[in-house]
């Protein structure tokens, strides 16, 4: 499946208004369903497609269809839609009634769009709830006897600084294999790079496709390997590692490997280190962050020696108290300023150390 937002393109939208579901209201609130697409301009069409691509370039997150535990039908409507075995007009009346379902009574009233859409030439369909500040003015009209919504009111709401794209997903023909799940894209501006649980599970019926914890985990991995492998000055290599666990300790709540690079790296470095991170299947565009897996590892940096001397240090003391001098023949000094408080012995389970076949602790008298 392709990541190229900027390929996306808008065919045709519709829209419905979904008002908000409040159990306690002695009249249930009814949804305001359009019966015929829009009818979009050129401008329009170019701002919308440019409006889109930028949530999902900045906050898209690849899902897939949760088979295990089947909590939305909607999967089963993208299918139809991208299968053309229905028109964009049913299945998005269809989705509109799904989504008012299955938000509960906090969710705000919204406006369901739906599109036509392409991704890099195929075949896709676009999802979105929106609403705008000041409350919903939506007018219908009649289009050759049906019911739609007028565009140019779309057309304010989706341009206007004031306009909320909440949500939104993309599913791409190519995401629909005859023999698996659906795979596609969703966005929540809201949650800061979470996803509200209601529009991927109980709207969406899908489940983040890759772990944000494992993600993490295997940035963490690649970083420190590459800086291992591929960084040959030892002083750079200490700065590279220690931006890398600053990154993970920090309090952002996403990581974007691209913009890290290019934040901490010296230029010449940065395509080893995107490319590195691409062959270990870790994402080089902006995902979710979660250090559970490797929080331990991230309090301490450690400088290991050819000589098997290794020194450990709290990552916040690293740049005040250890210096590195490189020298001509390949080798460095690293020099440690503090006061010495404690020494005591320490045993490793080094690969090279030869195995005691004796059953006896190494070095104890072997004699009665």
């Amino acid at each position: 499946m392709s990541g190229e937002f900027a390929q996306l393109v808008v065919d045709e939208a519709i829209f419905h208004l979904v008002p908000q579901r409040k159990r306690s209201d002695p009249v249930p609130a009814e949804l305001k369903l359009s019966e015929a697409v829009c009818q979009l301009g050129e401008d329009v069409r170019g701002k919308i497609q440019a409006n889109f691509r930028g949530v999902l370039t900045k906050h898209g997150r690849p899902v897939v269809e949760e088979l295990e535990v089947k909590r939305s039908t909607v999967p089963d409507r993208i299918y139809e839609y991208l299968a053309q075995q229905r028109d964009l007009v049913d299945v998005s009346i269809d989705l509109a009634e799904l989504l008012f379902e299955s938000q509960k009574g906090r969710s705000p009233a919204g406006l369901l769009l739906v599109a036509a859409a392409r991704l890099g030439g195929k075949r896709a369909l676009l999802i979105v709830k929106l609403e705008q500040e000041g409350g919903l003015r939506a007018e219908d009209v009649l289009v050759e006897g049906k019911r739609t919504f007028d565009m140019s009111y779309f057309a304010d709401l989706l341009m206007t600084e004031h306009n909320k794209i909440y949500k939104a997903a993309l599913f791409c023909v190519d995401g629909v294999p005859e023999d698996g799940p659906i795979e596609g894209w969703a966005a929540d501006k809201q949650l800061a790079g979470k996803m509200a649980q209601f529009w991927l599970q109980a709207f969406l019926g899908c489940r983040q496709k890759e772990d944000p914890k494992r993600l993490t985990q295997k940035f963490h991995e690649a970083a420190v390997d590459w800086v291992d492998k591929r960084v040959d000055d030892p002083e750079k290599s200490v700065d590279y590692l220690m931006a890398v666990l600053v990154e993970l300790r920090s309090n952002t709540v996403t990581l974007d490997p691209t913009a890290f690079a290019a934040d901490h790296l010296d230029l010449y470095d940065q395509d080893s280190f995107l490319a590195y991170l691409a062959s270990k299947d870790v994402p080089t565009t902006i995902f979710d962050k979660d250090i559970a897996r490797v929080a331990p590892r991230l309090s301490e940096l450690q400088i290991g020696f050819a000589s098997g001397i290794s020194i450990v240090a709290p990552v916040k003391r690293v740049r005040e108290d250890i210096k590195i001098d490189e020298h001509s023949d390949g080798t460095s000094t690293v020099t440690v300023k503090g006061k010495i408080t404690s020494t005591r012995s320490h045993y490793s389970a080094r690969k090279d150390d030869a195995p005691h076949t004796d059953g006896q602790t190494p070095g104890a008298d072997s004699t009665a």
